[in-house]
């Protein structure tokens, strides 16, 4: 059973579905084998994170982190824990993140091998805050620690998102992104779309206009799974299309901002607006319409900026984080939470954080792109 599940998990790093993991699951469940059925839960959460199913990686992490817990069993316990981080992480739900991450260490995680994750978690809640350099900062130290310790976790930037930030930020040449991508790790699905973007960077700034798009398109294949990082991946290599003049970046930036308002990450969105802008591009202000918000919502009277602002709720954000993600003042969002008060007719701000939440949830079952930043 434990070879079946290492097999499923192998698959998914290949070719990006979990078809082999989920019947070793049923399997497991069938035997009652109680550790090897957390295993391949944790195990099929960790990729629902990756291709952009939260809601059934939710689910999945629920089901198991307080059986995992009561089993004594730390280190599938901590890889639920780092599960749930990296969902938090992919949504941009810092605080959140931390919480988890904070109770990894309660587990004594120090001293686990599966560090690297949470260096991979940090980078990608900073890069959907716009953080580039905090992005940097965390898969250099991920970096640094797998080079003095074993490891056999691939996703953690080294071969894929890490080359395509050096390459966007100019910290790189040519020659380093080739002896990564040389590492049998660069040509999974998940790094690989990372990394033929970095690769089409370097070929786009060197003028080799017909390789660096066929580098993107070799991404868009491998990126098919992953929806989220697909579009963060078409944000940053926009950037650098559009600084060097080749390439379809506002074809890019548009598919990524409407992606990422969609998804409820104001940071990138407001990015790609900007990018858009530079390149002038006529962007509408979405704040000014009112189809992407809820009918239920609608009927309470609702405006596209307090929804906004009634999505970031949802993690319980204080004003000042609000207003750093929405680039508002925080007495623009004090007043925001008042008028979202009265119109809900909730007793308080607690009170108004559950509704956001339970709505949200209810949504994200439904199938609504909508999802709390």
């Amino acid at each position: 059973m434990s070879l079946l599940i290492r097999l499923g998990t192998n698959d998914f790093m290949r070719t990006g579905t979990a078809h082999r993991l989920q019947r070793a699951h049923r399997a497991a469940l069938g035997l009652g084998a109680l550790v090897l059925m957390h295993t391949a839960e944790a195990t099929m959460a960790m990729q629902a994170v990756l291709c952009g199913e939260y809601t059934s990686a939710r689910q999945l992490t629920d089901r198991c982190v307080e059986a995992t817990a009561r089993l004594r069993d730390a280190d599938i316990h901590q890889y639920v824990l780092l599960t749930r981080a990296a969902l938090a992480a992919h949504q941009g739900r810092r605080r959140e993140m931390e919480q988890e991450l904070a109770e990894f260490y309660r587990w004594d995680g120090e001293r686990s091998l599966q560090i690297p994750l949470v260096f991979g978690s940090r980078a990608v809640c900073a890069l959907l805050e716009e953080d580039r350099e905090a992005a940097l900062d965390e898969l250099d130290r991920a970096l640094g620690w797998e080079e003095a310790n074993p490891t056999v976790f691939y996703f953690n930037g080294r071969y894929g998102l890490r080359p395509l930030l050096r390459a966007v930020s100019g910290r790189s040449d040519l020659t380093e992104h080739r002896a990564v991508a040389a590492g049998q790790a660069a040509q999974l699905p998940w790094n690989r779309q990372f990394e033929q973007l970095g690769y089409a960077v370097h070929q786009g700034r060197a003028g080799q206009t017909t390789a660096a798009l066929d580098a993107v398109a070799q991404a868009q294949a491998a990126a098919e799974p992953f929806p989220m990082a697909h579009h963060l991946g078409l944000r940053l290599v926009a950037e650098a299309a559009l600084a060097d003049g080749w390439g379809d970046p506002v074809g890019w930036l548009r598919t990524a901002e409407q992606y990422f308002h969609g998804a409820g990450v104001p940071a990138v969105a407001n990015a790609c607006r900007d990018l858009l802008r530079r390149a002038g591009v006529t962007v509408r202000q979405r704040r000014s319409g009112s189809a992407e918000v809820p009918a239920e919502l609608r009927w309470q009277g609702l405006t596209a900026r307090e929804y906004e602002v009634f999505l970031l709720l949802v993690p319980r954000m204080g004003n000042r984080e609000i207003a750093q993600r929405l680039y508002i003042s925080p007495r623009t969002v004090e007043k925001h939470v008042a008028s979202l008060l009265a119109k809900t007719g909730r007793p308080n701000r607690s009170a108004l954080c559950d509704y956001a939440a339970e709505l949200t949830r209810h949504a994200a079952g439904n199938g609504s792109a909508a999802q709390p930043a």
